[in-house]
């Protein structure tokens, strides 16, 4: 079995765990072993995963911890029961320790291992923002994309078991690498998996906007009931309520998810406020809406990003509005 590490390519890591395992129960493991199986784990996140099924698998340790009944006997069945561990007469008992001692080693030089391998498993967060008005293109160490509109912010975890995003706020769009550990990106409660694709996602006021350019996503509840909302292919959009988290939707086509890499904003039948929100990334001049009734009002257009006089002149030719002019705050209510 000391060879096994050095062939840690070439074997089924289930069965190298399993022979680690047996060795240990059987206490024959000296200092070079030891060594060997403590590299044996550092190699792979498979192998620690491996080991630990078998941990499971046996319940060693558990058993090992709470003797029972039949240990305190002679090791015969009791009726049709019949135990997986026997101890041997006393005067047959081998002169070493105790196995519990030696599922203690075990578990110790385990967790010894996994808190060696903790920074890769458990990375702590790397944060990336987009600055008031700037767009920001941002290539993770996967060879994912990402690229941040204005004033957005999302923290990454790249770990050894999957890769994770958070969007604090803003709008995100991902190029997500082939890769086998999962992509995902947690916002507002909830969670969206890649199947290998290209998305978008934009934390909303009202709710979270998703939209698959090309391939697959998966969006699922973040708030414990692990229910999936619903399964995007290329071309759909949805947004999905806050509160509620309903999935309602949307008729637009998927090119427009993207034009504010353009530096445009692109609306259809998109609400008020929803608009003033998109603008207010790129400008100093702010939009304030002054009333409910105003933000609910929807609207359809593209402008540039950046042409708030052209937003202003737009609203201002809405008989529903009134829009006006003070210093770098453009005010809007409704008639």
């Amino acid at each position: 079995m000391s060879q096994a590490s050095s062939r840690a390519d070439a074997e089924d890591p289930g069965q190298q765990a399993l022979d680690w395992f047996l060795r240990h129960r059987q206490g024959e493991l000296d200092a070079a072993q030891e060594a060997a199986f403590l590299a044996w784990l550092q190699h792979s996140p498979e192998h620690v995963r491996a080991y630990l099924r078998a941990l499971n698998l046996h319940r060693q340790v558990g058993a090992a911890m709470a003797p029972t009944p039949a240990r305190a006997g002679t090791g015969r069945a009791q009726g049709n029961v019949v135990p997986f561990f026997t101890v041997a007469p006393r005067h047959r008992q081998p002169q070493r320790a105790p196995w519990r001692w030696r599922a203690l080693a075990v578990a110790a030089c385990l967790l010894l291992a996994v808190g060696g391998l903790a920074p890769h498993l458990w990375p702590q967060p790397t944060r990336f923002s987009a600055g008031h008005g700037q767009l920001r293109d941002i290539v993770l160490a996967d060879g994912s994309k990402l690229r941040l509109n204005a004033d957005s912010t999302v923290q990454v975890r790249m770990g050894w078991f999957g890769r994770q995003v958070e969007l604090l706020h803003g709008e995100a769009s991902f190029d997500v690498a082939a890769d086998r550990r999962p992509f995902e990106v947690n916002v507002a409660g909830l969670r969206i998996r890649d199947i290998g694709t290209v998305f978008d996602v934009a934390r909303r006021l009202q709710g979270t906007r998703v939209g698959v350019v090309s391939g697959e996503v998966e969006i699922w509840s973040g708030r414990g009931d692990t229910r999936r909302l619903a399964q995007l292919d290329a071309g759909r959009v949805v947004l999905i309520e806050h509160a509620s988290q309903a999935v309602q939707p949307l008729d637009m086509p998927a090119s427009m998810l993207l034009d504010w890499q353009q530096r445009k904003v692109s609306f259809l039948d998109e609400r008020l406020d929803e608009v003033a929100a998109a603008f207010n990334r790129h400008n100093q001049v702010q939009v304030q809406v002054i009333d409910a009734r105003a933000a609910a009002m929807r609207l359809s257009g593209s402008l540039e990003a950046h042409r708030i006089d052209a937003l202003q002149a737009f609203l201002a030719r809405d008989p529903r509005f009134v829009v006006e002019r003070d210093g770098d705050t453009v005010r809007v209510s409704s008639r």
